[in-house]
């Protein structure tokens, strides 16, 4: 009995710690974003969406969208307790499923949710064992069943850490610049058939994989302009005099 006491203690700890250090963590961050109006031009108006986005970058999803009227799909796994933990604590609502155990029931759930409050849904599309970077239907399904358009999301950070999960989930150190890149809108006709949501499907992979490669060459190292620059420096101090040796690079 007392291990069991223990254990929910900490079960009820746990996100409250990993809430803490998650919001600390980002907010020491600078986050930019690219093409965010894709995203503003709805909720601006107060037109919910369906946020989509890969399960490498999970981590910054509960800080990105905290406190926003939304409801989540969440892992009904052990660890999807944790993550609905630390989702609520940042204001978000939670529908428990996934693609290998009670997804049509969250997806039922998130529908009713929509319809009854007018709040938006997000969806980790390829979640929660993939195959990584490949979204799977039930976001389609949700918009279409909604009407609401889906607006993507992929980020990347300078510094970070990539753990070897099966999606490689990415952490980003504290101080970091992180780029977030968000996609045109996807909308999925109340009417579509099989072959329409499976070429949609496809293509919210598509503006996704697109939308991270973006905010990977964003973040990647200057060192070629720099040295460009450091090298015209050079020559233009080699110029002004011959004696002098050339600025090292």
């Amino acid at each position: 009995m007392r291990v069991r006491s223990v254990e929910r203690q900490l079960a009820s700890l746990l996100p409250r710690v990993l809430f803490v250090v998650s919001h600390a963590l980002f907010k020491s961050c600078r986050i930019a974003h690219v093409d965010r109006e894709h995203e503003d031009r709805f909720l601006a108006n107060g037109h919910p969406i369906v946020f989509a986005a890969f399960h490498q970058g999970i981590a910054l999803l509960p800080y990105q969208y905290r406190g926003a009227d939304a409801i989540v799909m969440v892992s009904a796994s052990r660890d999807g307790d944790l993550i609905a933990g630390v989702m609520t604590l940042f204001g978000l609502r939670t529908a428990r499923g996934s693609t290998t155990r009670g997804g049509r029931r969250a997806i039922v759930s998130m529908i009713r949710e929509v319809r009854r409050t007018g709040c938006s849904a997000g969806v980790i599309v390829d979640g929660p064992l993939g195959p990584a970077h490949v979204a799977q239907m039930g976001v389609i399904a949700l918009a279409r069943a909604t009407g609401l358009p889906i607006v993507g999301a992929s980020w990347w950070s300078t510094r970070r850490l990539e753990f070897g999960s099966w999606d490689r989930t990415i952490l980003p150190l504290p101080f970091s610049r992180i780029v977030v890149v968000h996609t045109a809108p996807l909308f999925v006709p109340h009417d579509a058939d099989d072959a329409t949501m499976e070429r949609l499907r496809d293509e919210l992979t598509q503006r996704l994989r697109r939308a991270q490669r973006t905010a990977q060459e964003r973040c990647a190292p200057r060192a070629s302009a720099g040295g460009r620059q450091l090298a015209a420096t050079a020559s233009a101090g080699a110029t002004r005099s011959q004696s002098r040796m050339p600025t090292r690079r």
